[in-house]
């Protein structure tokens, strides 16, 4: 950090790596990578997403996409088939077992954000919340 305590944007870096670290840690366990958690999380909310609007929803150009459900059907977790509309687009599935991680997944982020917050009060976490939200707001508008 290069402005000691005003260095807002290094505190924020610094707790999102903390938050990732600890994270990481879970999921190795899991025999999972970072970033494969947050996959597994939206397929589980849109099971049959194209591959296309997953790395659209996500931020991340397809090639990483592709690159991430190749692991993760490696794993056995997903399954990737050809749309019937649209034989040049893929969508992807939860298998049983990918099913069975989300649950895993769910329990991992709340004991981590257990731990992140252990300190704060319910009105200091929906206050975190809300800042977060705008700092996000304002960066996503001034591309």
């Amino acid at each position: 950090m290069t402005n000691g305590k005003k260095d807002t944007i290094g505190q924020l870096t610094l707790t999102a790596r903390a938050v990732r670290t600890a994270f990481t840690a879970e999921l190795s366990a899991m025999g999972l990578h970072a970033g494969q958690e947050t996959v597994l999380l939206t397929i589980a909310e849109k099971d049959g997403i194209a591959l296309r609007s997953l790395a659209d929803l996500l931020a991340v150009r397809p090639p990483t996409i592709t690159k991430t459900i190749a692991r993760l059907s490696a794993q056995g977790l997903v399954e990737k088939r050809a749309s019937k509309a649209d034989a040049r687009q893929s969508h992807v599935f939860l298998t049983d077992a990918g099913r069975a991680i989300v649950g895993d997944l769910e329990k991992v982020r709340k004991r981590v954000q257990k731990s992140a917050l252990s300190d704060l009060s319910d009105k200091e976490r929906k206050a975190l919340r809300k800042l977060l939200k705008r700092v996000e707001a304002n960066l996503l508008s001034a591309k």
